[in-house]
């Protein structure tokens, strides 16, 4: 079992307006906050005109010190005057966000924060140091639930806020970069590091040593080390970090216990698992004496001792502190016992949540096979899946960025991989064979294109939802603009070019995300249409094929090495379970690799595996076969496989998968049986589109093409459309009504960029209006209607699995 290295948030970086209570800013900078508290209560009385600021600034140094109901009592009463304006309400709401965020309410935060930038923009104080502190909040509620590319792009914003306000060495300077660093944390440890070191000497000069802000900058600091395995570099940052929040708060706080948790991590990764777990129980005393038995945080440290009680084979206390953990992290579970799990509903972090659930799992799987062999512990332990199952899918409703939700597509697998890992080994030792066979059929199904399968729901649910033409029309410009500004951010501009970019698609995504909540709001069929996709049977995946005619899908389990294969014909479902070889990657590319340079030895060594391992052992009644592959195996060309051994290794062989069957491949059951209904085009007509001759440097020109597109054209005769050379142009096709064709092909030059997916494109001739390259974003937000669509091109099929 994997253990958890999650570095949690620390609420710092408290924003108030320039004013003129200069002892009151200075108890603030040293940390004073209980005198500082007196210091508003005297200005308060002195002061009428600034009392919602006053009363706010004294809100946050509540919230500072963990007094959580003062600060909500504050904020409460003030956002329920009449009196205040639109500029003072979206302060208080800011506020009250950071305070839901800190108590791990997050829907209610999302809430006020989108609600306070609103007021904001209408107050036309979009561009002040308070509206740069709500977007900070909004990153840090972001980063909280696991999107991590919202998180990093709020923070840019209020990061280029601050830089207009304030000096390079402000102290509101590093705190951006503190707020940038944790953002990056999860997916660019180096960037993390980068901003984490930038901030660090500002505070140090601006604070001097022993403040709060130093301490966050060390602790963020060994959290980036630790992760690059400088363990001592870390233990470093950590205790030096320890020791300031000693001296500031002596009877314990939060950030203390965060400070407890990351050396506990550092001394999990040393072996040092006494040392380990004495640090995650102080931690965890502390959680409790600040938060009491609920909250995400106190969630987090039970999930972190849980794996290393689990290492010494006590099965039962990891489970009590999994338990404890689901306990903490929801508002409506209290259920003790092991065989009670919430519902996945009314939690404060779905993240935390799904790692609870998850290990509880394989928890329970793990005292099935090492101790107990009791069918009921892996039972348990599928129905945590389940709740699990439902979990990711909520999450990834509400998440906005399609790079977060490939992101949690990382954590969902673990779901899919132990759901058809237990399922299947329950379908071989309970008299309910079909119905854990189904399970285990289900649970690998979910694993395959969920983003994609969202996307295609999306666009199905607008066409059946009645939304008016002028709002997708609305959506098609949103997702053009939105296409062209990322498109324009991957070639690396120069930074006043960045910031401003940033800034505008920055703007376009947060229109587009009112853009679809308004959606659906008003439109309830098509937010019902969009999220209720369902996992067809196998049954019904039965009823669909043909007689000699069998789906293959295969799902890897990474984890155990195992290689799953569902066969489904019109006989039923099979279930084979083996074993992966090590070396699978080396020969998938062996195998490719062999093909396309005509290697025969690497071909018959790497084929003759993969063939044995890819073998569906179908009947000779089976002719036609439908393959679903899983992640690397999508690169492999199922025709070519080897049906029998060459004679000599020196030679190809002379029969091939090919010779048996007929291949057809999909992403998914799902799309499958969505495609059973759906109405195909029922045009004939082609479009063809060849530029043949290039003027751009690298690209030769393609006199082929022109030989290929005319011979398709000439079996469609007066329904083919076919534009070539100089009317081959990317403005044409961009305003072409492409939804009219059955048919759509087009042979030129493509370009894969795996570093930069938005940079990857398909090359056509330039105009007045476009450069020639219709770019991924681009061809995505093409409306299509076509059955087929033929591009004929070099690099294609290529790219990064996830």
């Amino acid at each position: 079992m994997k253990l958890l290295s999650l570095y949690l948030l620390l609420m710092g970086g408290i924003c108030f307006a320039q004013s003129d209570t200069d002892k009151l800013d200075r108890l603030i900078n040293e940390g004073q906050y209980q005198e500082a508290i007196l210091e508003v209560d005297a200005l308060l009385i002195s002061n009428k005109s600034d009392a919602v600021v006053l009363k706010n600034r004294k809100a946050l140094l509540f919230l500072s010190l963990g007094q959580f109901p003062e600060a909500e009592k504050i904020l409460t009463d003030e956002l329920n005057s009449t009196s205040i304006n639109d500029f003072q309400r979206a302060i208080l709401l800011s506020s009250n966000g950071f305070l839901n965020l800190n108590k791990g309410n997050f829907d209610l935060a999302l809430e006020n924060l989108e609600q306070a930038l609103q007021l904001f923009a209408k107050s036309g104080k979009e561009n002040t140091v308070e509206a740069a502190q709500c977007l900070s909040y909004l990153g840090q509620l972001y980063y909280s639930t696991g999107k991590f590319n919202q998180a990093v792009d709020n923070q840019l914003i209020s990061l280029q806020i601050k830089s207009k306000i304030f000096t390079a060495n402000h102290a509101e300077i590093a705190a951006a970069y503190t707020d940038l660093g944790l953002a990056y944390s999860q997916t660019n440890t180096d960037k993390a590091l980068e901003y984490y070191e930038m901030a660090l000497p500002i505070y140090q000069k601006v604070y001097g040593q022993n403040h709060a802000k130093v301490a966050v900058a060390t602790t963020n600091i060994g959290a980036m080390y630790n992760k690059l395995e400088l363990y001592g570099d870390a233990q470093n940052n950590f205790e030096t970090a320890l020791n300031i929040w000693k001296k500031l708060y002596p009877n314990g706080h939060p950030n203390q216990a965060l400070v407890l948790i990351t050396l506990g991590n550092t001394y999990s990764k040393l072996k040092n698992f006494k040392a380990s777990k004495a640090f995650y129980r102080q931690a965890i005393g502390q959680y409790q004496k600040a938060y009491g038995e609920q909250h995400p945080d106190l969630a987090s440290a039970y999930n972190q001792l849980a794996p290393l009680l689990l290492e010494e084979n006590k099965f039962d206390s990891a489970l009590y502190y999994y338990q404890k953990a689901l306990i903490a992290n929801t508002t409506d579970f209290t259920k003790t016992e092991f065989n009670k799990n919430p519902k996945a509903r009314s939690f404060y972090n779905g993240q935390q949540l799904l790692y609870s659930l998850i290990y509880k799992a394989q928890t329970l799987e793990e005292k099935y096979s090492n101790k107990t062999i009791k069918e009921s512990d892996l039972t348990l332990s599928l129905a945590c899946l389940q709740v699990a199952d439902t979990l990711v899918d909520l999450v990834r409703q509400n998440s906005r960025d399609e790079s977060d939700k490939i992101a949690l597509g990382v954590l969902a697998s673990e779901v899919y991989e132990s759901g058809v890992r237990i399922a299947h080994s329950l379908s071989e030792v309970t008299a309910r064979k079909a119905y854990y066979r189904e399970l285990a059929f289900y649970f690998a199904e979910k694993s395959k294109a969920a983003v994609l399968l969202e996307s295609i729901a999306d666009a199905n649910a607008k066409s059946f939802a009645g939304i008016p033409a002028e709002l997708v029309e609305q959506e098609k410009v949103l997702k053009a603009d939105i296409a062209l500004y990322t498109q324009k951010l991957a070639q690396k501009p120069d930074p006043q070019q960045e910031a401003a970019w940033r800034k505008t698609l920055f703007d376009l995504n947060s229109q587009y995300a009112s853009f679809v909540k308004n959606l659906e709001s008003k439109y309830p069929e098509y937010f019902n249409l969009k999220f209720n996709s369902a996992i067809p049977s196998s049954e019904k995946i039965q009823n669909l094929l043909p007689e000699g005619t069998a789906l293959v899908s295969y799902f890897i389990a990474e984890n155990s090495k195992r290689l799953f294969v569902f066969t489904i014909t019109r006989s039923g479902l099979k279930i084979i379970n083996r074993a992966l070889p090590d070396n699978t990657d080396k020969m998938i590319r062996g195998f490719t690799n062999s093909i396309f340079y005509s290697e025969p030895v690497t071909y018959n060594k790497a084929g003759s595996i993969l063939s044995t391992l890819l073998d569906p052992k179908l009947s000779s009644s089976i002719k036609d076969l439908v393959i679903i592959p899983a992640g690397r195996l999508g690169t492999i060309p199922f025709e070519a496989l080897p049906l029998k051994k060459s004679k000599s290794t020196q030679d190809f062989p002379t029969e091939f998968w090919i010779n048996r069957y007929s291949i057809g491949y999909e992403f998914s059951a799902t799309l499958l049986a969505q495609k059973s209904n759906r109405q195909g085009n029922a045009n004939t007509s082609i479009f063809l589109c060849a530029p043949i001759e290039f003027s751009k440097a690298n690209l030769a020109d393609l006199p082929g093409t022109e030989v290929e597109v005319n011979t398709i054209a000439g079996l469609f005769g007066q329904n083919a459309q076919l534009k070539k050379s100089s009317e081959a142009t990317e403005t044409f096709v961009k305003q072409l009504k492409l939804d009219q064709y059955k048919y759509l092909h087009f042979a030129t030059h493509g370009i894969v960029d795996e570093q930069s997916p938005e940079l990857s494109r398909i090359f056509l001739k330039e105009s007045e209006t476009d450069d020639g390259n219709l770019f991924s974003g681009e061809i995505f937000n093409l409306s299509l209607n076509a059955d087929l669509v033929a591009l004929s091109a070099c690099q294609t099929g290529l790219g990064k699995i996830s």
